[in-house]
């Protein structure tokens, strides 16, 4: 049995299964044969401007390594971070982006290039809904873009990619607690608000966070009255309007006390407006 690979130079090999493979020169080689770095060059922005995506990374890739001193090298090897990126293959993007900043450190390029790294992993982290291990890796590229190139537009956009990245984190564990407490597991849902209250403080789920530990809370007073659990209602409260007093969350407790405190005014958990079987907040994105 005899199967045939490109035939430049034929040079039988012997598999382990005793088929004979002839080999030769390979794929999308051919049809660069012979051309020089100019020619690859033309003929990748060529296939740029088609949108041929594919064909764009062979050809750069070609022209990078078989000319490496070429004189639009560098730009070639921006260019084909680019490509990667908008063909949405982003780990490669981000691997093609830290080549180009290593190999070429002096570049003017520099800082956009660290800056796509950045947004690479940015877009990885709207890939998965579960593992927040890009999200992290694009927080901390962005911080440090943002951070080293300061003053420049590209830092204002890195941080603000950092930005999204933090709201994308603290989204994560509201969504955690919110799973426990749907399930009444509330002494797990108030870890995972508090941790969001603690560590994510300056972004909209802070305060959606802190009304939901008044709300579990208030369940937890209402099947186990007597226990303190009131008094943490209270200072969950307090903790909402003092530090967010400007939130929707914040009126809304505002409103709700106020509405309560004229119906039952001596109901304390029913005044701070908590304790209410299925009125709890439903994330979106």
């Amino acid at each position: 049995m005899f199967s045939r690979i490109c035939t430049t130079r034929i040079a039988p090999t012997v598999a382990l299964t005793g088929t004979v493979m002839v080999a030769g020169a390979c794929g999308g080689a051919s049809r660069h044969e012979g051309m020089a770095a100019p020619d690859l060059y033309r003929l990748a922005q060529q296939e740029i401007a088609e949108e041929d995506w594919g064909d764009a990374q062979e050809t750069l890739d070609r022209l990078l390594v078989r000319f490496p001193e070429f004189d639009s090298a560098s730009t070639a090897s921006l260019l084909l971070g680019d490509i990667y990126f908008q063909d949405e293959k982003y780990i490669t993007a981000a691997a093609q982006y830290a080549s180009f900043v290593s190999r070429y450190p002096n570049s003017p390029d520099v800082p956009r290039a660290n800056f796509r790294v950045c947004e690479a992993y940015g877009e990885l982290s709207r890939v998965s809904q579960r593992d927040q291990t890009e999200t992290r890796q694009a927080l901390d590229v962005c911080r440090a873009v943002a951070r080293n190139f300061f003053g420049t537009e590209l830092a204002d956009s890195a941080a603000a990619v950092a930005g999204r990245m933090i709201s994308t984190l603290a989204q994560r564990e509201f969504e955690i607690g919110h799973h426990y407490h749907q399930r009444n597991g509330f002494d797990a849902a108030i870890i995972y608000y508090e941790r969001v209250v603690e560590l994510y403080p300056d972004t909209e789920w802070a305060p959606r966070s802190l009304i939901e530990i008044m709300d579990a809370y208030g369940e937890i007073a209402e099947d186990s009255p007597g226990l303190g659990y009131e008094q943490e209602v209270e200072i969950a409260r307090e903790r909402l309007l003092t530090q967010y007093p400007l939130s929707a969350e914040a009126d809304r407790v505002r409103a709700e006390m106020a509405q309560r405190a004229q119906s039952q005014p001596g109901d304390t958990v029913a005044a701070a407006g908590v304790g209410n079987r299925g009125a709890r907040t439903v994330p979106s994105g």
